[in-house]
């Protein structure tokens, strides 16, 4: 597991480069150490308030698949999904979907 290794240079790296804080941008986060676009949208939901799109994990990767949102064939990643979910999903639901099937995991 790598994450020590990224949360100390995630630290120097906010500290050198951000002026301790954290970038509030999708390509600023996304050059973070383990951070990849599910944990950045996450981030800027929780973080700063915002939502510029939806936090797919594995779980709303499979649930979706699972209801027929997605397209497993055509989705065979969370970012896919991502994708096709922001397609179609109202923007009001984008924030609660992850922590929602997260529970059903």
């Amino acid at each position: 597991n790598r994450k020590v290794e990224y949360i100390k240079k995630t630290t120097q790296i906010l500290k050198t480069e951000h002026n301790g804080d954290p970038p509030c941008d999708m390509p600023s986060l996304l050059r973070l150490p383990g951070v990849g676009p599910k944990m950045a949208h996450l981030f800027i939901q929780v973080g700063w308030g915002r939502t510029d799109g939806i936090g797919v994990d594995v779980h709303v990767h499979r649930i979706s698949g699972r209801l027929g949102w997605t397209d497993p064939k055509k989705c065979q990643t969370p970012e896919q999904s991502r994708v096709a979910l922001e397609a179609w999903l109202p923007f009001e639901y984008w924030r609660p979907i992850n922590a929602l099937f997260v529970g059903f995991g």
